[in-house]
């Protein structure tokens, strides 16, 4: 776990890096002074000064910042500064801002470009529910998911676990679910041979098991629980989707995302309960915990972490563009209203608001953090 614990922090440290490199160089660019380059949430733990710039690593390790000069509005010296980031013109200002996001959705293409060209550009997802994605080739398929292994039963005791996919019994390929629970009772007592895959379909496995004649109550003859799940399995093939996999597979990843989201949404609304919108949510525990199962229980975990860590810089993009106060997007939407009605926003008001939405944001990450322990241990 503690080998986890370091892949995540450099994980962290990586997309942060990558996410303030943008404002730092596009604030270079336009000769507007950088004061620090914080790593992590204030208090400060330790911080360098190179050249004009205070490098820092901070005691809350939930992301970073850049702090430019005049920044703070309400700073009216600063405001007198020509490198300052107030006295510049307002698409300046907008540049810095989105530099970060720009970063970040790079840095996604590239990964997923990385993963698709060593997959043969070919992807496989769940479908919850009904979708067309764009730009790829798709075809669906009903597939038959292990979503739960009992302890001590035959699946178990034969190395299966939840998340795998099953392919043949005996070499016959499985068409149901009840095609699966048939086979097995018809096979209790004697040793077939079991085919599964990864989620993904890329890594196929083959196990010896014996199906109970005699299971317990509310067990079947291999201890699983099964669900059938029909999965879309996309290619990018010719030259043109090829070239563009990167940006278009961030785009059908951010796409299906958002409908599934507004579906868990739609459920928590009509439920009047948050447990379906808070099973989609994870922080920091809750990702360490994906990293973990990633390194230890996949048997070439290299793409995989890599597709992951596409899908976390595409995550942080998403959310530094919604116009959520102290982010990036509450920001952003200050000065869009500013390049519209050219009239600034009063510095009072939006510093109040950035300070409310750091503290909502704080208070909303130690609730998903508590949330992320319960999940540890039900």
């Amino acid at each position: 776990m503690v080998f986890t614990v370091i892949i995540f922090i450099i994980t962290l440290f990586i997309l942060v890096v990558i996410h303030e490199l943008g404002h730092f160089l596009v604030a270079k660019k336009f000769n507007i002074k950088v004061l620090e380059f914080g790593f992590g949430i204030p208090p400060r733990a330790f911080g360098k000064k190179f050249g004009e710039t205070l490098v820092s690593l901070n005691w809350l390790p939930f992301g970073g910042f850049v702090k430019l000069l005049g920044e703070d509005e309400t700073d009216k010296k600063a405001l007198e500064n020509e490198r300052s980031f107030a006295s510049q013109k307002v698409g300046k200002r907008i540049a810095v801002v989105v530099a970060g996001v720009a970063m970040n959705l790079i840095l996604a293409w590239v990964l997923f470009y990385v993963v698709l060209g060593f997959q043969g550009f070919k992807v496989q997802f769940p479908l919850f529910l009904d979708h067309k994605f764009i730009g790829v080739e798709q075809k669906n398929e009903l597939s038959i998911l292990i979503s739960s292994v009992t302890k001590d039963s035959p699946a178990e005791l034969s190395g299966i676990k939840a998340g795998q996919k099953v392919v043949t019994i005996n070499d016959e390929f499985v068409k149901s679910r009840e095609d699966l629970v048939l086979k097995t009772r018809e096979l209790a007592g004697r040793e077939l041979k079991l085919t599964v895959s990864d989620p993904s379909g890329n890594e196929f496995k083959s196990v010896q098991i014996i199906p109970r004649k005699d299971p317990p109550k509310g067990q079947g003859p291999l201890g699983v629980s099964l669900a059938e799940v029909t999965i879309a399995n996309l290619h990018y093939a010719n030259p043109l989707e090829k070239a563009f996999a990167g940006p278009i597979h961030s785009i059908n990843v951010v796409a299906y995302s958002g409908k599934i989201l507004g579906m868990f949404i739609s459920e928590s609304i009509q439920t009047r309960k948050l447990e379906p919108i808070s099973q989609t949510v994870s922080g920091p525990v809750g990702i360490t915990s994906v990293v973990n199962t990633i390194l230890t229980e996949v048997k070439n975990p290299l793409l995989p972490y890599l597709d992951f860590v596409a899908l976390l810089s595409l995550n942080l993009a998403v959310m530094n563009v919604l116009p959520i106060p102290a982010l990036d997007g509450g920001r952003l939407f200050f000065l869009l209203f500013e390049a519209v009605t050219r009239k600034r926003v009063h510095a009072e008001f939006e510093k109040w608001v950035h300070t409310a939405g750091m503290v909502l944001l704080l208070t909303l990450m130690l609730l998903v953090t508590f949330s992320d322990i319960k999940k540890l241990f039900p």
